[in-house]
């Protein structure tokens, strides 16, 4: 048999006591404990990341699709052209934004991902003015093209375009 310490036993059995008579809250003897909830495991935060993430990357896997397409199209994706260049590549360049538009337009937005869709919708309507002005300027000539090239001098700092990595949007979504 093995020997164990009278202090020990003590605490032992001091402890045990004190943790089945100690369980009452001073109640008479008569009264039924309330009853406890179960704990419960909340799992909404895990399913809103989810669900926001989900839309994430559907967004970002068009992007990445569309950015080497775009690239293809418009002969290396640089506006450092001429601009009957740019209107000979415009067909093909716009052709690939609509589609990425239709295609985006499919993506399920959950309640978690609101925020970033709508920063992502209203990217897309600034891009789209930025190429209308581009396509209206290269059509006039040469000179209203580089006219609005000028313009566009420090277009990185739009608050559009730098919305999207702080959305959880890629680079690549800059093709659109």
């Amino acid at each position: 048999m093995i020997s164990v310490p009278l202090g020990l036993r003590f605490l032992v059995a001091t402890g045990t006591a004190a943790a089945l008579v100690g369980c009452s809250s001073g109640s008479d003897s008569d009264s039924q404990p309330e009853p406890q909830a179960p704990p419960t495991t909340s799992t909404a935060a895990p399913v809103v990341a989810a669900g926001r993430q989900a839309y994430l990357d559907a967004v970002n896997a068009l992007c990445d699709a569309l950015l080497p397409k775009v690239v293809d199209a418009t002969d290396g994706g640089s506006t450092d052209v001429p601009a009957a260049k740019w209107v000979a590549t415009w067909p093909a360049h716009k052709a690939l934004l609509d589609g990425f538009d239709k295609d985006l337009a499919k993506v399920v937005v959950p309640p978690a991902a609101k925020d970033s869709a709508e920063v992502m919708a209203k990217y897309v309507a600034w891009a789209t003015g930025v190429d209308d002005r581009r396509i209206a300027a290269a059509k006039k000539g040469e000179k209203a093209w580089q006219a609005e090239l000028t313009a566009e001098v420090g277009i990185e700092g739009s608050p559009q375009l730098k919305a999207l990595g702080p959305a959880g949007f890629s680079d690549s979504c800059q093709a659109r």
